[in-house]
Order: C-alpha cells, then structure tokens, then sequence
C-alpha cells in the first residue's frame, strides 16, 4: 500500500513538474516533503521547519537564515523535508511562484489564500494549485460530510475561479491595448530607464554606505514596521526594492532578522537603539 502511495506521489511530482516547466513553482506535500523548480531565480526561502534531506540539483549555494543563494540561477530543483503545524501549510517567497498543494482526498480545506488556481484529483490525492509570493492553507483528516468543502461548495470555487480568469483575460485585453497605442517608442524608452534604474541599485548595494533608499527603509523599521510588507506599505517603494534594502541592512548590522515557525520579521539591532537616542 505505502509502495502504491509513494509511485502515485512520484508520478503527481513529475505531472505537475511538465506542467509548470518554464516557470518557478514549489510542490509541497502534506507529509513535509517539498520540491521547488526554480527558472532564473537567485535565491529562495525555505518553507517549513526542521528541515532535513536538503538536496540542490543544478547549482552550488549558500545556505543563511533559512535562504538559499544560488551562484547560478538558470535551472535550480531544491528538494528536502520539512515539518508543518498539523493542518497547516504556510510560506512565502521573495517572488511569485505556482505552489502546488498536494493531500489526500479524504481530507477537507477551511481554509485557502490566495485563491486556489484549480482544485485536481489524481487517484487518492488533491492537487490544489495557487499563484503568488505566500500561502495559506488550512486542512484537515475530517470526511467532507462533516466540515470544509463539500461538493456544493467546490463547484461555488470554481465558479468564482472562471469568473476571476475572465475578468482577468479582459483586463489583460485592456491592458495591452493600452500599451498599443502608448507606442513603441515609449516602451523603449521605459526599458532603457529600467536598465539604467536596475544599474543604479545594484551598484547602491554593493556600497557600505546607507543612501536616501537605505534611510527609508531603516526608519520604517524604526517607527513600527516589521515585515517586509510593512516597509513596502510605509515607505511606498517596489516590494523588490524593498527586499534587497533588507538585505543591506541586516549585512551591514543595522537590521536583525528573526524566524519563528515559518515567519520572517525584522527588528532594528540595539545598537542602532542606542545611537538614535
């Protein structure tokens, strides 16, 4: 029987690996398990806790406060075991990734976010299918008769999942019509801004010495913000900006990271305290 269960689990693996090749996504099982394919990303977040089995195909890394940084980024699979609360499997990453959910089929959700991109059965196993930095999935070992989604209530998720996907595709439409008539000229110019911008903060964070963006960053810190959605919130700058000022900090001594059951946050290190006093 653990045999059976064990090639059904491999094949679902190797399904949902074809299905997203060409992008990010990270499979986690409901036992811990968690296999993380990884296209042209340079670091990653562990999810999970007590991690055990860690293997790194494709790349050598650097393991620091629960992040892998790869030296090369094309094509990385990270593959370890992890522990969840029971009934509870949460992570984040610095980038949006496809988050591939797998449990058995006997078992009900009571809770899901994002909005689940789809719900599969593959023999004995859910495949519920997410898109975004961070998850939240609550489950658990009940029969459907009794709590979380029944029937009724999966085909309501559907519904509200097709009518998300076409207003989406009519935003895209919008979208892209917009970006017609801006012309190409403004796109060009657009990208050669950006380069120059991306420049600019790569060369900002190679340097010891704090700018205007570092400042920013710190001070949120220093007024009450924690994560790194507070800073985004406080200090109005791209999350991606944000996270790499972060970084900086907690390098260079400004910032400590803490970790606690799968939550990041930051505090300002006492020495920084004292200095502002």
């Amino acid at each position: 029987m653990d045999t059976m269960k064990y090639l059904l689990l491999m094949g679902l693996l190797i399904s949902v690996s074809l299905v997203g090749y060409g992008q990010s996504s990270v499979v986690i099982y409901y036992n811990g398990t968690v296999v993380a394919h990884l296209d042209n990303e340079s670091v990653f977040h562990l999810i999970g806790d007590n991690i055990t089995n860690l293997k790194v195909l494709g790349t050598k890394f650097n393991l620091t406060g629960g992040y892998l940084y790869f030296y090369n980024s094309t094509k990385v699979t990270v593959i370890y075991d992890a522990n969840f609360p029971k009934g509870v499997i949460q992570g984040s990453e610095p980038y949006n990734v496809t988050f591939h959910v797998i449990v058995p089929s006997s078992y009900t959700f009571a809770y899901i976010s994002p909005s689940p991109l789809s719900l599969e059965t593959s023999g004995s196993l859910y495949n519920l299918t997410l898109s975004g930095s961070s998850l939240d999935v609550l489950y658990s070992a009940e029969s459907q008769s009794s709590s979380g989604f029944g029937k009724e209530d999966l085909v309501i998720l559907l519904a509200l999942i097709l009518s998300d996907v076409v207003v989406g595709s009519l935003l895209g439409y919008w979208y892209m019509r917009s970006r017609r008539k801006a012309g190409p000229e403004s796109t060009s110019e657009q990208s050669v801004s950006s380069s120059e911008d991306e420049d600019k903060e790569e060369a900002e964070l190679t340097t010891q010495e704090l700018n205007d963006r570092d400042l920013m960053v710190l001070e949120s810190f220093k007024n009450g913000a924690r994560t790194l959605s507070d800073a985004v919130r406080v200090t109005g700058l791209p999350k991606s900006t944000v996270y790499r000022r972060i970084k900086k900090l907690v390098k260079m001594g400004y910032l400590l990271e803490k970790r606690e059951r799968g939550k990041i946050w930051y505090e300002v290190a006492n020495n920084q305290d004292s200095s502002s006093e």
